[in-house]
């Protein structure tokens, strides 16, 4: 009756009765219990070391999602300077008209041609590289995001 008593008091102790179960099986049995919990163990553990790996990629994620989203800004910036440039050449062209009888400097317009035409190679140099940036980034983005599915689908 002690016996019963007892296996109330802890549910996770197995008793039996004498004679039901051999000495053998009671080991096996607690054997096969053991290896259960270290089995959900291991579980819980992999699937916290998903967590953390899955943390991990979407603020690598984010990092690059940032950094591609000033790219963009900084080209769009370029883009209204390559703008701005162009009309200030074309202005530059009518002022080339004489006014109030004066006949502009031939040097001086041409040097303001040069210039104009200089930054303007300039502007579409740097609108290429944060171009190429832009798209390395987004190579970059790849990887993570292919890791970030399988993690996700493997739930």
């Amino acid at each position: 009756m002690t016996d019963l008593k007892n296996a109330f008091y802890n549910p996770f102790v197995l008793r039996f009765p004498p004679g039901v179960l051999s000495s053998h099986a009671v080991v096996i049995m607690r054997r096969f219990i053991l290896i259960l919990s270290f089995l959900l163990c291991s579980f819980t553990a992999a699937a916290a070391d998903n967590q953390t790996e899955l943390q991990r990629l979407y603020s690598a994620l984010n990092m690059l999602n940032q950094e591609q989203q000033a790219t963009h800004q900084q080209f769009q910036m370029v883009q209204e300077m390559l703008r701005s440039n162009s009309k200030t050449l074309c202005a530059g062209q009518s002022n080339l008209m004489p006014s109030r009888g004066e006949v502009p400097n031939y040097d001086d317009v041409i040097a303001a041609q040069k210039s104009v035409i200089h930054r303007e190679e300039g502007l579409y140099q740097q609108a290429d590289q944060l171009f190429s940036k832009y798209g390395q980034l987004e190579e970059q983005k790849k990887p993570l995001q292919e890791r970030i599915y399988n993690l996700t689908i493997s739930k």
